[in-house]
């Protein structure tokens, strides 16, 4: 599907100044200019074919040179289409809530993909790390072993829908899925949640001393915290927006929550 990927090209400079000349068309060699990539409506600037990623850039007029800009499409439904969660380890595009939206697309135009690190932009937006693992299903069946532990989105091509932008390419929202699907002792209420907003950790045992570990997606302890003689413990989540993990230990319970946080 990634090459389906293309960009919109829309300018086109050539500068030349021959050695043997002071000046090439008014602009003496040597000189500093201005150069500006600027984008119709509903697209945005990615970068000159240089690489440069400066829409507004100055360049020296001292050989031959050819400047062209890419250019992508705005795409404010490219992140946004809906995933169900199913038996904690199967996850479903929710196509009928997407059909509703006018979209109409096959097994065969969905792929799969677990995050690296950051989830990938395909709107022309590289490098692509996230690694494929399920291809023409609308489902994805989870790992019940640590080894699924991850964040979900799948890619879904409609090119031959009119009217899409983003080169056909839409993306749902990021699931996170923690690995564990034993019945719960403890309950984090809510679990997706702003920044800011706090949380109930429930069901805990008050005489036990219980410890709480936060931990990121990619496995990094953010917050640890320890507490006795409450059933209820108030969480703050933590202040940056992603997948979370909450590990609950205690004499009697050794359990793995999660949360999500959003900006807003």
């Amino acid at each position: 599907m990634r090459s389906k990927l293309s960009y919109t090209l829309i300018m086109l400079l050539m500068f030349f100044c021959p050695t043997w000349a002071e000046e090439y068309k008014g602009i003496p060699c040597g000189t500093w200019i201005e150069i500006s990539a600027i984008p119709h409506e509903d697209y945005h600037f990615v970068r000159w074919n240089d690489g440069n990623e400066e829409a507004v850039r100055q360049i020296q007029v001292n050989e031959d040179a050819t400047y062209f800009a890419y250019f992508a499409a705005n795409c404010q439904e490219y992140a946004n289409w809906p995933i169900v969660a199913l038996y904690d380890w199967l996850l479903m595009i929710n196509v009928r809530a997407i059909n509703e939206q006018g979209y109409y697309f096959d097994p065969e135009d969905v792929t799969w993909y677990r995050v690296v690190d950051e989830p990938d932009d395909m709107r022309g937006i590289f490098p692509y790390d996230d690694q494929m693992i399920e291809q023409n299903s609308y489902y994805l069946t989870l790992d019940k072993s640590l080894k699924g532990t991850g964040s979900y989105y799948a890619v879904v091509d409609v090119s031959d829908v009119r009217g899409v932008l983003c080169d056909g390419l839409m993306r749902t929202e990021i699931v996170c899925y923690s690995g564990t699907s034993q019945p719960s002792r403890v309950a984090l209420i809510p679990n997706n949640v702003i920044i800011g907003q706090t949380m109930q950790l429930k069901g805990l045992i008050p005489e036990e001393e219980t410890y709480i570990y936060v931990y990121s997606m990619t496995g990094q302890v953010v917050s640890t915290f320890r507490t006795t003689g409450e059933s209820v413990y108030y969480l703050e989540p933590f202040p940056v927006a992603g997948c979370y993990q909450v590990k609950v230990v205690s004499p009697t319970v050794n359990q793995t929550l999660r949360y999500i946080v959003n900006n807003e």
